[in-house]
């Protein structure tokens, strides 16, 4: 395995998706400011009513039915391009969720892969245990009624 960790990397990027879930967010929030202002003036126009009173109520009359139309199309605007930049943000947060996934799931690839290899590692041991001594304490005894040193020289001559 090499060195490198993910960790710092991982942090990046969960901020980095932290920051796009909340411009996201901000972003649909404004969307729906501006579609229920854009709905508001809908209504307001919907439910403004021609006067009479003669040609200068008239005239006043569709003066102001123009204003409303004008601002029901300026919060049209609004709105779609609010609907816009909540559409973006949130690719902009998915592509960033989709970034910190990745490194989120090499990194429990790579914590598996340290557990294979810790299990692999006392596996040998156990296996190593069961077979017996090996290596350059092989001929060392095992209890210490057969321990050299405990004989007298004669014994051992």
């Amino acid at each position: 395995m090499s060195g490198f960790r993910l960790a710092g990397l991982l942090r990046v990027r969960r901020t980095q998706e932290k920051l796009a879930a909340g411009e996201s967010a901000m972003s649909a929030s404004e969307a729906r400011v501006a579609r229920r202002l854009h709905e508001e003036a809908r209504a307001v126009l919907g439910a403004h009513q021609l006067a009479g009173g003669g040609p200068a109520g008239w005239a006043a009359s569709v003066a102001a039915r123009s204003a409303l139309r004008g601002g029901l199309l300026e919060a049209q605007g609004e709105a779609e391009l609010a609907a816009e930049r909540a559409g973006e943000a949130e690719r902009r947060w998915a592509a960033a969720r989709a970034r910190t996934r990745a490194l989120e799931q090499l990194e429990s690839r790579r914590a598996e892969e340290r557990a294979r290899q810790a299990l692999k590692e006392e596996q040998r041991r156990i296996d190593d245990l069961r077979a017996g001594p090996s290596g350059p304490w092989a001929d060392l005894p095992d209890d210490a009624q057969d321990d050299p040193t405990d004989a007298t020289d004669e014994e051992r001559l």
